[in-house]
């Protein structure tokens, strides 16, 4: 009997010992658990972070799209514009097509406006200028298509 109580209290023993070691174990597993469910939410954190940028980048570059379009569009007309004006100032004559019975516009005079006679120094001799003539002017109609600058 004595050899039966030795024997079951190295038995009971070694499953102490083994109930020890699934504990450590098991409180490992646990704090283990802790960690991945810490990194597992800052994962998901960090993943709804960057799902705002993207969405915020997407709208951005939407934005830039339509902003490109209305300049490609505003440019393609200046484009157009430009080409219509230069035609229009490098189309042979020839090609125009003529006005029999339309009456050639005078050209606008301007008036004269009297200008200041230049002083004759007092120790030279000279003799008088004639004053200049006016000559008229024709105006020269423009485009309505004419940069405000050029004018």
């Amino acid at each position: 009997m004595t050899q039966q109580l030795q024997s079951m209290t190295r038995d009971l023993a070694g499953l102490r010992q083994a109930v020890e070691q699934l504990n450590v174990t098991q409180e490992k597993l646990v704090h283990d658990n802790e960690n991945v469910a810490r990194q597992l939410k800052t994962g998901r954190e960090e993943l709804a972070r960057n799902n705002r940028v993207i969405d915020d980048v997407k709208g951005i570059q939407i934005q830039m799209a339509r902003e490109s379009q209305t300049l490609t569009d505003r440019l393609n007309a200046n484009q157009e514009q430009l080409a219509r004006a230069t035609a229009n100032a490098s189309a042979p004559k020839e090609m125009m097509p003529e006005v029999t019975n339309a009456i050639p516009e005078k050209p606008k005079v301007m008036q004269e406006v009297p200008l200041p006679r230049p002083r004759q120094s007092a120790n030279v001799a000279q003799p008088p200028k004639p004053a200049p003539i006016a000559r008229p002017q024709a105006i020269k109609p423009q485009p309505s298509f004419a940069w405000p600058w050029s004018r």
